[in-house]
This record gives structure tokens, sequence and C-alpha cells, in this order.
């Protein structure tokens, strides 16, 4: 019984970890990338660029959107791509948000595409899809694996809005 609460426990934190509500996207990033190499023993590295002109500025179903494509992203890499590296950016570029998770992998073989009915991969696109916004998916020059997200902010959060 004690087991079993453990392990719901667990999975009540891995969809959803309180740290993603309470301190925000990039931490929850960062800890899902510290859970990733620990129990995977690929290293995986976070990154945040232009932080403090969007600090806040996603609502909380943007953040959910974005840390879920995130998880899944994570195991594709543990299950298809032999990687021995991830690289996740998050960008505030203009009015939007993008997040890349990049991986040294085998990527995709020539002349192969992303299944599109994937259940993991049809779930990320309609997540980004869902919020107005685009995702890509293409092999790295010199091997691996690229997956972008780009997500427009909300108008009140945008370059030249009221906050």
């Amino acid at each position: 019984l004690n087991n079993a609460v453990a392990v719901t426990r667990r999975i009540i934190t891995d969809l959803r970890p309180t740290i993603l509500d309470d301190l925000g996207l990039l931490a929850a990033l960062e800890w899902q990338a510290a859970q990733f190499r620990k129990r995977t023993g690929i290293e995986c590295q976070v990154v945040c660029i232009n932080n403090e002109d969007w600090d806040g500025a996603l609502d909380k179903i943007q953040s959910i959107n974005l840390f879920r494509v995130f998880q899944e992203a994570m195991t594709n890499v543990t299950r298809h791509s032999g990687a021995s590296q991830v690289w996740v950016e998050l960008l505030h570029e203009n009015d939007e948000i993008s997040l890349s998770i990049n991986d040294n992998g085998c990527g995709l073989p020539e002349g192969q595409t992303i299944a599109p009915a994937s259940y993991g991969i049809r779930g990320m696109r309609e997540r980004a899809e869902q919020l107005g916004g685009r995702i890509k998916f293409g092999n790295r020059p010199g091997g691996g694996l690229s997956v972008t997200v780009r997500l427009p902010l909300p108008d009140d959060n945008k370059k030249g809005g009221e906050a």
C-alpha cells in the first residue's frame, strides 16, 4: 500500500509538478531535466535566453503545455535517439516564446519523416496548435534531432503591451 501511494504521488508530480505553479516554467524544466539525468544517465542542459523580458508572461495553460511537450520529447530521446546529451533552450523573441529540445542521437534516417499518427507526436502538435503555435521536427547538422515549439505570447504580455 505504501509503495502504491508513493508511485501514485510520483506519477502526479511528474504530470504536473507543483514547481511549475510555484516557480514557473524554467524552474520546472530544470527540475525535470535533473530527474531525467538521474533516471537515464543522459546529460541534459537547460538554458533560458531573454528571461528578463518575459518572466511570468506565460499563462498556466501555455506553461503546462510547453512542459508536457518537453516531457514527451524527453521520452522520445530515451526511447529512440541513443543520445548522450540533450540541450534545451527556452527563448523569448519578439512576441513569441520558443522551446527547443536538441539531442546528439541518431536523428531521423535519410528520407524518413516523423509519423504523424504517433500518439506522442500527435499530442505535441495538438498542444502547440491549440495555443496558436507551431512545432517543427528535424535533423540537426552533425546528427541528432531537434524539436522546436513556438507559441505567441498572450496579447497583454507582448513587447510594448501593457502588463
